[in-house]
């Protein structure tokens, strides 16, 4: 086995390590997104967002934070796991690694460390603008290190040090990166009386320390070029692209006329360019730059959608259209690299936390003799159809219609493709799917060796 090493000179991304396969050849072709059925991490009350999933060893480990959303009013969190690549779950430790955090991740270092980082307070957004800042107490942070696969951890301090003119550090962002010369950086935002801005952090010493690296983007750079900033919430994913560049995606709002935006740095993080509007909104955004050398794009908002975006050269410069995941979710979502060419995604909805394992590849060879399946009808969310002789699968594409009366400002968008798990002629779709709005679906039947028959429609139906 190969393990997958970037050709980026200083930045490693903290993510699965895994064999690189020859899909980098095949981006010039057309490629299939491909969802798993869904599958729920958790039910109960409280879940605030769809956590933070990692893999650890043989296992895949799932964080959440168990407390409503209020930004410092409350905390508690909780974790799962799988030992199936997510097919099923169990639940884990309440508290765990960390006790009384109000968000908390885990990382996954290149030498194969966990390492966890917890935050147990935040600033008072109220007071934001306050001269001076509020100053953080000793505990408002923390760190776990495992080297047993979370097995057990060795917890200590952490201290972020921000200069005045840049105010307090509000929150820090998942996920931590790993430099050629074992320095971490890690994204964060701030508030000052000056403003608010995304920010770089920087520890040299394995996350004990941080400082302030550089100032990413500000609302004010933003609003230059068009982007509607109504958030104090500057949430910033960061990720290295396959130019070695780093590139940064910032959330501007919480609705469809709220841009992300792109921000690129061409010297590891220590300067950044002018912000770039990008053609499509959302929160919490997730980018991760896959083994195969592809840059994926994360991102929801609640009236629209859960969407997949494929920059196919890995550098971040265009993105593809929509894959929608789920239309059912929160806007806080979770991912993870789970293989070459895959993702494991988390999304929140009411009371519950989903899963999604998405593989991206080449679009199948076609098999003229496997007939289509027929009769396509949905009953009580759940679609159904005639089988399809010699079929072992079925691929199921909703497509969006016309949104129901509670969606008016929901963006009809492409859906990825699910591909069942085994030859029954039924998908559950609920839970996933715009309620009182109209869809079509199209299946086609998969064969043994992977190849598809040509696709059936059914008649517009009413979710």
């Amino acid at each position: 086995m190969i393990l997958y090493r970037p050709a980026l000179t200083e930045c490693l991304p903290v993510s699965l390590l895994v064999a690189c396969t020859g899909l980098c050849s095949a981006m010039a072709a057309e490629l299939d997104v491909m969802v798993t059925p869904r599958t729920t991490v958790v039910a109960r009350d409280g879940i605030t967002g769809g956590g933070h999933p990692v893999g650890a060893g043989e296992r895949t480990l799932l964080l959440y934070a168990n407390h409503k959303d209020d930004f410092g009013g409350s905390f508690g969190t909780a974790s799962a796991f799988s030992t199936d690549d997510g097919l099923t779950w169990e639940q884990g430790s309440e508290e765990w690694p960390l006790p009384k955090m109000i968000a908390l991740w885990v990382d996954r270092l290149a030498s194969g460390d966990l390492v966890a980082l917890g935050i147990h307070w935040v600033p008072d957004p109220k007071r934001r603008r306050e001269s001076p800042p509020q100053t953080p107490p000793a505990d408002a942070y923390q760190i776990a290190v495992s080297k047993d696969h979370g097995l057990s951890w060795t917890a200590m301090e952490m201290v972020i040090d921000c200069p005045p003119e840049i105010g307090v550090v509000a929150r820090p962002l998942p996920h931590i990166l790993e430099t050629k010369d074992g320095d971490w950086l890690m994204p964060a935002y701030a508030w000052s009386k000056r403003g608010n801005s995304a920010v770089l952090l920087q520890s040299k010493d394995h996350g004990r320390h941080w400082r302030v690296r550089s100032v990413v983007t500000t609302p004010t750079a933003m609003a230059k070029i068009g982007a509607r900033v109504s958030t104090p919430w500057l949430e910033t994913a960061i990720s290295p692209t396959s130019d070695g560049a780093l590139l940064a995606i910032v959330r501007t709002g919480s609705n469809a006329k709220s841009s992300l935006v792109s921000v690129r740095s061409t010297d590891h993080g220590r300067t950044w360019g002018e912000p770039e509007k990008l053609p499509f909104a959302g929160k919490f955004p997730g980018l991760n730059l896959l083994p195969n050398g592809m840059l994926t794009l994360v991102t929801a908002l609640t009236k629209n959608h859960c969407r997949l975006y494929l920059s196919e050269d890995g550098t971040g410069r265009t993105w593809s259209p929509a894959h929608v995941i789920s239309s059912l979710t929160g806007g806080n979502i979770g991912v993870t690299i789970a293989g070459p060419n895959e993702l494991l995604i988390t999304t929140p909805a009411n009371r519950r936390i989903d899963a999604w394992s998405v593989r991206i590849g080449p679009r199948a060879e076609p098999a003229p003799d496997l007939a289509p399946p027929t009769n396509i009808v949905m009953r009580k969310g759940i679609l159904i159809w005639t089988a399809s002789a010699n079929a072992t699968a079925y691929r199921v594409t909703p497509i969006l219609i016309k949104p129901g009366p509670l969606y008016e400002e929901t963006e009809i968008l492409p859906y990825a493709t699910t591909q069942t798990r085994d030859a029954q002629p039924r998908l559950e779709l609920r839970r996933q799917l715009l309620l009182g709005s109209v869809y079509a679906f199209e299946i086609a039947a998969v064969d043994a060796a992977g190849r598809v028959s040509p696709t059936a429609r059914s008649q517009d139906i009413q979710r």
